[in-house]
């Protein structure tokens, strides 16, 4: 789960804004006020960095969850975890934070 998890806590910070501090594997979207519109932009960064699509996003999942189900999408799809860590090293040019 690990690296997946640490793509999610990094675009979190990074993209969203949210202190590094607040993230944790329980936490949820809601919790660290990401709203419905930054979600589908996260589901978007997540499915671009890991190339994978997302059949569905589950309600209440905390980010210990999806990371969980993305590292299984990343597994059924082939890519690796070393994959996921060499995306997620590039710098992104992303706008300044949307929350």
């Amino acid at each position: 789960m690990e690296p997946v998890y640490d793509l999610m806590a990094h675009l979190l910070t990074e993209h969203f804004g949210v202190p590094a501090e607040e993230i944790t594997p329980d936490s949820t979207f809601e919790q660290l006020d990401i709203d419905s519109l930054a979600r589908v932009e996260m589901i978007t960064l997540l499915e671009d960095h890991l190339q994978v699509t997302l059949r569905q996003e589950p309600e209440g999942t905390t980010l210990g969850e999806a990371a969980a189900y993305l590292e299984r999408l990343v597994a059924e799809s082939g890519a690796g975890p070393e994959a996921v860590a060499a995306d997620r090293a590039e710098p992104t040019a992303l706008a300044g934070p949307a929350r």
